[in-house]
């Protein structure tokens, strides 16, 4: 196979990966930017959309776990465009609902398809990725959660202040109808078929102890992650922010994130990524520390939120880049899942 055809076919599936991450990560997080709309819409407390939060989480955690057995029968490309379109297509279907059981409902079924989308697509760009590219591959393609939450929060100021709760929703179905048909066009598929995609073979010679310390990285990262994701836009109510900038929390955690992606990515061939998680997991915490006890005013609030996000907002770029490396390709999907 010629070399620039195989260039052509890992930059395609890069930049496709890329975006279908991006998009994946705007329809995660657009329920915390309207939770203060729906509450002041429905005459809710905050805490009645904890349902709504822990059903979006729990149908992730499910994409999560069946990716890699989908991905071993069906091939990765055609489960990547199948989980666009379907997260397209509920997230307009939300736009539907009339209170919090309907909303849960809806969040919990969109999320399947959220869950599948993000390891499989992780899995295909690192798997068309030369090995000393790999993970760096992998860290690229998943800074596109990040890049969606932060990106959303920035336009779901202007889409709430004129259309209301249902705005962003339809915005996060029109975007991955857009993205279908580019996905057909030119995204490639693995040349990987057979294997169950069985979580055994994270647990095989020289596996177990990595996959356990990964797996506690992953849910101490992902709790911390999805806390501020849900909960940020209704916190900063209380601190009183209107309802529309409320949405801007994710943004300026987001931010940190990027930067401490692009920070990551400077440190990591010196020091190498466990070391650098480590050391930046505890700088954040540090930072969390001090938004809770420190006592300063609202105004320091957006800058210490950067440096919250710059800590802590690369889990889930660290984690997938340490699968995409740690496991071999037929375990690849269901490890970085």
């Amino acid at each position: 196979m010629d070399a620039p055809f195989v260039r052509s076919h890992h930059i395609a599936a890069s930049w496709l990966c890329f975006l279908t991450i991006l998009l994946d990560g705007y329809d995660t997080a657009v329920i915390s930017f309207t939770a203060p709309s729906l509450a002041h819409d429905w005459s809710l407390p905050a805490a009645a959309f904890t349902p709504a939060f822990v059903a979006t989480s729990l149908g992730a955690v499910i994409g999560y776990l069946s990716c890699g057995a989908l991905a071993a029968r069906f091939g990765h490309r055609r489960l990547v465009i199948a989980s666009v379109g379907f997260f397209g297509l509920m997230s307009l279907a939300t736009v539907l609902a009339t209170d919090i059981t309907q909303l849960t409902a809806l969040r919990f079924i969109t999320a399947l398809g959220l869950g599948g989308a993000i390891p499989t697509a992780i899995a295909l760009a690192s798997g068309h990725a030369e090995p000393a590219r790999r993970e760096r591959t992998a860290s690229i393609v998943t800074v596109a959660i990040v890049i969606g939450s932060t990106l959303g929060g920035l336009v779901a100021v202007p889409i709430l202040r004129r259309w209301g709760w249902q705005g962003p929703f339809v915005l996060g179905a029109i975007l991955p109808f857009l993205a279908v048909p580019a996905l057909v066009a030119w995204l490639p598929d693995t040349a990987l078929r057979g294997g169950h995609g069985s979580p055994k073979a994270l647990f095989a010679t020289g596996l177990a102890v990595p996959t356990l310390l990964l797996w506690a990285m992953s849910l101490l990262s992902f709790m911390q992650s999805y806390s501020f994701t849900y909960w940020l836009p209704l916190l900063l109510t209380s601190f009183g922010f209107d309802r529309a900038s409320a949405a801007l929390g994710n943004t300026y955690i987001g931010a940190g994130g990027i930067a401490g992606v692009v920070l990551m990515a400077y440190a990591v061939p010196r020091v190498g990524s466990a070391r650098y998680l480590a050391g930046a997991f505890i700088v954040g915490a540090g930072f969390v520390l001090l938004i809770a006890f420190g006592g300063l005013p609202n105004a320091t609030l957006p800058a210490l939120l950067v440096l919250t996000g710059a800590g802590l907002g690369i889990g889930g770029v660290g984690q997938a880049a340490l699968g995409a490396m740690l496991y071999s390709a037929a375990a690849r999907t269901t490890g970085v899942g």
